[in-house]
């Protein structure tokens, strides 16, 4: 009993399948978690290492060198990348995709144990940190107020911080900006050398007497008593009265006497501005697994419950979301789920046209509700999220999910026509074309079978893309095969709208309408069966000019361009600027005034936000973030406020080197397409050879914004200690570093707690005798006895420019040269010529090498990956049409559609200035599966004709005829579900219009071409099938059938 049989017979079985499928499949849906992209992120872990008082190079020679080493011999590594800064050693260790993130840093533990006796006595212990997405801030606040800066830090971080951290799955809350309270003890040099005490000495004592420290507990009469000694400052005057000791004739000496204490805000290291009014910012971030949009949400109503409270505080604070991501994945979201309705909507209406039945078109359509529905069911099962990935491949999977209830239905509903009962013809007509239909469906699943052996990001992209579609298209050959013939069998009615005894009033409405499309189809149908007549009998000339007209076609794949990732019109974007490095914060922030007033001329520009002083104190850098207005209040794009900018920033600052560059969510700007990497050993050579590359770079007019990661360092100070004379004073270097840091950048050793809250009390010199270089004879450090020793007699001190960090990437030194691309240049083109150039005039010397990272490797996996997976594709089509129809050559007739397919598709891109990115390679990916149906449904009928005795010829053009109504449906179908992808219906879905372009194109191509080629090939394919079975026959000793 088949399928069909079944249904038609236990309708309530099937019946009550269907609607548990749609119960769990929409509890399924509801509980899916919604992100913007899966997580393609490759599993990281972090080791961090800290040395107090080590420069980066020793930190490099000491500390991240051994650990590298050790690490590197981990299995499973796809890079390890390092920086060795002032005091720490950030090592990172990526692995590749599918490892056991937990197994691998046990194993990472177990390398450091081993080489952890290795390391200097005074090096910290490292620590591990896996790399999570929960990393990225969702939600980033501005906190503005008519209040001094320490009064709004302090509201900032005792009222708004604690409130949001209380919001459920708040991983954690980050302020940036501003300057908290801080109460500083400035010391005197020469009142510290008159009583012989040392600014490290001072801090020692003010943390022995600002303390409370537990004394324990004793129990005494059956009740337990705790003893505590109590010191902590209760006001600054107290700080200030702190006697430090007895000096001289016995007088007390108390800080007030070395120096003076003020109550004051912490060092300016950062400066936040908001169209130009200073601010601070909150960045909130999400715990592992939460979902954005709803701790967005959460948070957001928790600073609408805040107002009230902040406005009765003084100042009236205020708050307002400068950058919500929870935004941009609700507009995709939305995006995509406006793209499948409307999608379904066109599908429906073309259904409708060509089948001119009420009816029947309510039993074709309600595919699609079961098919997406019953596919969350199985993305749950899978661990898929709602992404745009998953949404998208539901929103093109549309024209596919009807397509074989539309193969079904309108065999049944042929058959009726020809006066079956509607019974009859659901069991007939199913059976009829059952094989093509499940032959269709199993090559739109062996095209993404190959999507397993695709590694990395890509893989993981194509992934999600081709399993929901498989899912999908599972339910939908299920909905064929049983809803399909048993809904027909039960509410099918023979002839067509026009032929009811009472048509009602849609009918009446939709007569004309429908007769004319009716016309349409039979001149096309009559049309074909002429050009079918002059095919079958003309088929060399037929394939001489489809020949050309593919090789024509396929020309134009050369002028595509090809990038990662398309640009997108997202109405934020970042600048990044940077002095020389030693540049104070003065200087940086009054070259980046010059840039913001540049950008707020614009008139396009909505808001400006710029954060001068980057992190680990880099007063030099400063990023500004440009967020436009509405499209619809702007004429220029992104892209194009991006060029303009670049060229009036360019020559108004060139001292800062403005880079512009697409916005990311951890800083101003994100990574530059072209990023590549120059690793070696000797950091002078690579330096040389670096500035070679970038010279040549720089002559190429498709580059924009050309930079390195490598920067010369800032001035510095070097004390080195003589060590034999060190020994005779009793002097070591690390009292010599933290006496000269106590100095320059102050200690911290207590704290001053008031009203509940808690400040620093930071200790060091009077800002004029900071300044070492000028004071270097007058410097005096502590020995091991407490005596002071002039510091010119244990250690010389000399100016260099001393690297910031080392950065190094596999054990190698390394520096990035970086890029923009001019508009409408394809990334490939460029890497294509930077190999070039590489294997030519560039030729590294002996000891660098280079390496394609970040969006350029990507790119490059892309076109790797899409070549295997479209190789391992069309092998898995060929073997699962051979085995349904037990032949070798015949899949050969069937798969005539695949390179008509492509070509079509990059003639579309072409034509629409379109490029070629990973969701272009996902579109054709799926078009392999697609171009393959209307051939299939040719040549299987063509094949059942001859079967039956037909005239092969005959035979060709009676299945044209038949089959063109169908295959006309399902193409038009499928292009009408793919028409909201192609026209972008907002913003947020320009970035994806390549890929509806392109399967639009190749369906286009595929369908007319196939209509004519495949009858044409069909003759001389199944001669040659009948010869070569005949051969084979006589070489296996039987007697052949008869010749064609």
């Amino acid at each position: 009993m088949s399928l069909a049989e079944l249904s038609i017979k236990r309708p309530i079985f099937i019946t009550c399948l269907v609607l548990l499928m749609l119960v769990v499949g929409w509890t399924c849906f509801k509980r899916l978690p919604v992100e913007k992209m899966p997580d393609t992120s490759f599993p990281t872990i972090t080791v961090t290492t800290r040395y107090t008082g080590a420069g980066p190079s020793e930190i490099e020679t000491l500390v991240t060198k051994p650990l590298e080493d050790e690490l590197s011999t981990i299995s499973g590594l796809k890079r390890v990348t390092s920086k060795s800064m002032e005091g720490v050693s950030q090592i990172t260790v990526e692995f590749n995709f599918g490892s056991d993130v937990n197994l691998m840093s046990e194993k990472m533990r177990d390398k450091i144990n081993t080489v952890k006796a290795t390391l200097p006595a005074d090096v910290k212990d490292p620590t591990l940190s896996l790399m999570d997405p929960a990393n990225m801030p969702i939600l980033k606040l501005v906190v503005s107020a008519d209040l001094p800066e320490s009064k709004l830090y302090d509201v900032a971080e005792y009222t708004i911080k604690p409130a949001l951290e209380q919001v459920n799955n708040v991983g954690s809350v980050k302020l940036t900006g501003g300057r908290k309270r801080e109460i500083q003890v400035v010391l005197d040099r020469a009142a510290l050398k008159k009583r012989e005490l040392s600014v490290s000495g001072v801090a020692s004592s003010l943390s022995a007497s600002g303390e409370n420290v537990p004394g324990g507990k004793v129990n005494r009469g059956g009740q337990e008593i705790t003893y505590r000694s109590m010191g902590e400052f209760a006001s600054v005057k107290e700080i200030a009265n702190t006697v430090l000791g007895l000096y001289g004739n016995e007088v007390a000496t108390r800080v007030s006497d070395i120096g003076k204490v003020y109550d004051t805000v912490q060092d300016e290291t950062t400066r936040v501005f908001v169209d130009g009014k200073k601010s601070l910012f909150i960045q909130i971030y999400r715990q592992s697994g939460a979902n954005t949009i709803g701790v967005a949400d959460d948070v957001k109503k928790k600073l609408e419950a805040l107002k009230p409270a902040l406005e009765a505080l003084d100042g009236k604070p205020r708050i307002s979301v400068l950058q919500d991501s929870s935004t941009d994945i609700k507009d995709n979201i939305t995006d995509v789920e406006e793209t499948i309705f409307i999608g379904i909507l066109l599908t429906i209406v073309v259904v409708y046209f060509f089948l001119a039945n009420g009816r029947s078109t309510i039993i074709t359509a309600l595919a699609l509700p079961n098919s997406l529905i019953g596919a969350f069911i199985l993305m749950a099962v899978a661990g898929f999220s709602l992404n745009i990935i998953s949404l998208l491949a539901l929103s093109l999977a549309v024209g596919l999910l009807i397509d074989d209830a539309i193969v079904v239905r309108e065999n049944i509903f042929r058959k009726m026509e020809q006066g079956e009962t509607p019974e009859e013809a659901a069991v007939n007509g199913t059976k009829e074309v059952q094989l093509a239909v499940i032959a269709t469906t199993l090559v739109v699943l062996s095209v993404f079978a190959p999507i397993a052996l695709v590694s990395g990001m890509v893989g993981m992209l194509m992934k999600q893309f081709g399993l929901t579609i498989c899912f999908a298209m599972l339910i939908s050959l299920f909905d064929a095969l049983t809803i399909a013939p048993m809904l027909s069998a039960y509410l099918g009615k023979s002839g067509r709208a026009g032929g009811e005894d009472k048509p009602s009033l849609w009918a009446r409405v939709m007569a004309k309408p429908l007769g004319w499309f009716e016309s349409l189809n039979t001149a096309l149908a009559n049309g074909y069966e002429r050009l079918l007549r002059w095919v079958v009998v003309h088929p060399l000339k037929t394939l001489a000019v489809s020949g050309a007209v593919f090789l024509l076609c396929m020309s134009s794949f050369t002028k595509v361009a090809i990038n990662f990732m398309p640009d997108s019109d997202t109405g934020q974007f970042g600048v990044d600027m940077e002095l020389s490095p030693g540049a104070s914060l003065d200087a940086m922030q009054a070259v980046a005034d010059k840039a913001v007033a540049i950008v707020r001329a614009s008139p396009e520009v909505k808001l400006t936000a710029l954060t001068v002083g980057g992190t680990n104190d880099e007063a030099y850098k400063a990023s500004l973030y440009i967020q436009l207005k509405d499209p619809s209040e702007r004429k220029a794009t992104t892209k194009e406020m991006k060029s303009r900018l670049r060229a009036q920033l360019e020559p108004a600052i060139p001292e800062a080197s403005p880079l512009v560059s697409d916005y990311d969510p951890t800083g101003s700007s994100k990574s530059q397409p072209l990023q590549l990497n120059l690793i070696g050993t000797d950091q002078a050579a690579l330096n040389a050879y670096a500035e070679k590359v970038i010279a040549k770079l720089k002559q190429d007019k498709r580059l924009r914004d050309i930079d390195t990661n490598y920067r010369p360092g800032k001035p510095e100070l070097q004390i080195k200690a003589d060590l034999e004379k060190a020994k005779i004073y009793g002097v070591n270097t690390r009292t010599i570093g933290e006496e000269i840091r106590a100095q320059v950048e102050g200690v911290t050793p207590v704290k001053f707690r008031e009203n509940g809250q808690e400040y620093d009390v930071r200790v060091r010199l009077q800002p004029e005798q900071r300044d070492l270089a000028s004071n270097y004879q007058a410097i005096y450090v502590p020995n091991v006895n407490g005596r002071l020793v002039r510091l010119t007699d244990v250690a010389a001190a000399t100016s260099e420019k001393g690297l910031a960090t080392v950065e190094r990437v596999d054990k190698g030194r390394y520096i990035q040269i970086k890029a923009n691309l001019a508009p409408k240049v394809g990334l490939n083109d460029v890497v294509s010529s930077v190999k070039q150039l590489f294997a030519g005039e560039l030729q590294p010397p002996k000891g660098i090498r280079w390496v394609f990272v970040g969006e350029s490797e990507n790119m490059q996996d892309m076109i790797s990956s899409m070549v295997m997976a479209v190789g391992f594709g069309i092998l898995f089509i060929f073997f699962v049409l051979a085995s349904l129809y037990e032949s070798f050559v015949t899949p050969f007739t069937i798969m005539l559609a695949l390179p008509l397919a492509m070509c079509g598709a990059f003639v579309a891109l072409l034509v629409t200035g379109a490029s070629f990115s990973i969701f272009t390679a996902m579109g054709l990916i799926m078009l392999l599966g697609i171009a393959c149906k209307n051939s299939i449904l040719l040549v299987d009928y063509t094949a059942r004709l001859i079967a039956e005795g037909k005239d092969r010829t005959e035979a060709i053009i009676e299945a044209g005829k038949i089959r063109l109504r169908p295959i006309l449906m399902t193409s038009i179908a499928l292009i009408a579900g793919m028409i909201p992808v192609a026209i972008g219906l907002n913003e947020a879905s320009k970035q994806r219009t390549s890929m509806g372009v392109a399967v639009i194109g190749g369906l286009i191509s595929s369908t007319l071409l196939t209509l004519i080629v495949v009858p044409a090939v069909f003759a001389y394919v199944d001669r040659f099938r009948i010869w070569s079975g005949g051969v084979l026959a006589r070489l296996a000793g039987y007697r052949s059938g008869p010749e064609a």
